[in-house]
């Protein structure tokens, strides 16, 4: 029943976001990206798929999940880290976030009511999204190579749109 409830709901989102972007949505198929799976951690629940396993983060992230096309890093900022944290709004705090990680030449966005920035290393592009919960804010960061990109940026959103905080 779990499984058909997240089938359905990962339609309802494909159809959503086509009637609203008024765009064909390229998205790989479940051979290829798996099936929904939800994962939870610290104030977060995540809708991935199944060919993500949770990981140890070795570098300070609340979690981490891997496939074999895309990572996932979550990062908890309480509010009690800084006077003030809790009144920002998410455009401010992602400007802060920006600025904070020494990068130049990138702007925050917004698309279809979510915060995030695009920064391109070498091979891979990172897509960090920026949500407020009740005690802290948390950056989604997920990560694919360049090349599939094309492939993956659609369902990415879309991941991106399914991420709940308390």
């Amino acid at each position: 029943m779990k499984k058909s409830l997240l089938r359905a709901l990962s339609a309802l989102l494909l159809l959503i976001a086509v009637v609203f972007c008024g765009c064909i949505i390229v998205i790989p198929d479940s051979d290829s990206i798996g099936e929904s799976k939800t994962f939870e951690a610290d104030g977060i629940t995540l809708l991935l798929t199944d060919r993500f396993v949770e990981q140890e983060s070795e570098v300070g992230f609340d979690a981490y999940y891997v496939s074999d096309f895309c990572g996932v890093m979550v990062l908890k900022e309480e509010f009690t880290l800084k006077e003030g944290l809790s009144e920002k709004p998410l455009s401010e705090y992602i400007e802060g976030v920006i600025e904070n990680n020494g990068h130049t030449n990138i702007e925050p966005q917004n698309k279809d009511g979510l915060w995030f920035y695009v920064k391109d290393n070498d091979d891979t592009r990172i897509y960090s999204y920026s949500y407020k919960g009740s005690d802290a804010f948390f950056i989604v960061q997920f990560a694919c190579y360049l090349a599939d990109i094309e492939a993956l940026e659609d369902i990415i959103h879309l991941w991106a749109q399914a991420v709940e905080v308390e």
